[in-house]
């Protein structure tokens, strides 16, 4: 599909997730058949200040192309600026998150209290799209609340403040993830704009995306809590688009080696300590459904580096009968 002046060779979109969408993570979701990944959300405010830790969130690699960089923030002189800052690294695409429901973001004003101020939202999106040469996006939700749909609305202005594709989740603020998604409002999002909108919300099988494709129009999918616990569902969803059948999940000692590529990525980045802290919540989600499963996240919620990543896997493989490449 194409965004702006940019051609993506695929419909299949990793979400930004705080915590999740670090360099290694990013690598693994474009092995296994994301289309294009996206930083964690960064604050434009922060960039005004180059704080190095806001630095280090927006490093990828030549490999990691086509990238976007996810930008929040309600001041359009520091977006303005943000947008200028980032085009020095070089990502493909910029996008602005005014969806965000966590208290910590919309407190500031961010994300999707900016569903509240449109005109606010107007302002920070012109003064995105008019101070870089890059695609410009951005990701909603529907409303505030259930009763105050703004998608609509939004979505004509964001077109034509410049904005070059919306990505809905169809849900409001104050749902959170609860309920189900509304598909239906992103079939009415994409009949009202002429710019692309990418789906998102409640994709977590392969037949998921292709009924949200058929079912809405939408141009491309974008899936995030789902990847996030199993990031081979971009293979799984790209192979039952193009050929119409379902592929089996990874087996166990698949899982293992996978988890343990993950680790030693994220390790090589960060260091032994931190990166094992890191890989914590990730080796839980790898393991789910394992036998005896319980017990072994319990072990791997203790472990503190590779090597202790390894043995604890190892040793369940060795107890299972399990035999791994790694």
């Amino acid at each position: 599909m194409r965004i702006g002046n940019l051609n993506i060779d695929g419909i299949l979109f990793l979400a930004p997730l705080a915590g999740i969408s670090k360099r290694p993570f990013r690598l693994l979701a474009r092995q296994f058949g994301a289309s294009i990944c996206y930083t964690e959300m960064i604050s434009a405010d922060a960039m005004k200040y180059e704080q190095d830790k806001t630095i280090r969130m927006l490093d990828h690699a030549p490999d990691e192309h086509p990238i976007g960089i996810q930008l929040f923030g309600s001041c359009p002189e520091n977006m303005a600026l943000a947008v200028r800052r980032i085009q020095e690294y070089k990502p493909d695409i910029i996008d602005l998150n005014m969806g965000c429901p966590v208290r910590k973001v919309v407190r500031k004003n961010g994300g999707a209290s900016l569903l509240k101020d449109i005109s606010l939202a107007a302002e920070i999106l012109s003064a995105a799209a008019e101070n870089t040469s890059l695609p410009v996006t951005v990701k909603i939700r529907s409303g505030w609340t259930s009763e105050e749909d703004v998608y609509l609305e939004f979505g004509n202005i964001a077109e034509k403040a410049g904005i070059a594709a919306v990505t809905l989740h169809p849900r409001s603020r104050m749902q959170g993830f609860s309920g189900k998604a509304d598909w239906s409002k992103i079939k009415e999002l994409k009949n009202e704009i002429s710019i692309p909108v990418i789906g998102n919300g409640d994709i977590i099988t392969p037949q998921d995306a292709r009924d949200m494709l058929d079912s809405t129009g939408c141009d491309a999918v974008m899936i995030g809590r789902a990847a996030m616990k199993d990031p081979y569902i971009f293979r799984k969803i790209e192979v039952y688009l193009n050929e119409g059948r379902l592929i089996p999940d990874l087996t166990i000692e698949e899982k293992i080696d996978f988890a343990l590529e993950h680790a030693r990525l994220t390790i090589d980045q960060y260091n032994d300590r931190v990166g094992t802290l890191m890989m914590r919540k990730h080796l839980a989600w790898y393991t789910k459904g394992f036998p005896g499963g319980a017990g072994l996240r319990n072990q791997l919620m203790k472990v503190e580096s590779y090597v202790g990543i390894s043995d604890c896997l190892m040793r369940y493989c060795k107890n299972r009968g399990i035999a791994t490449d790694s």
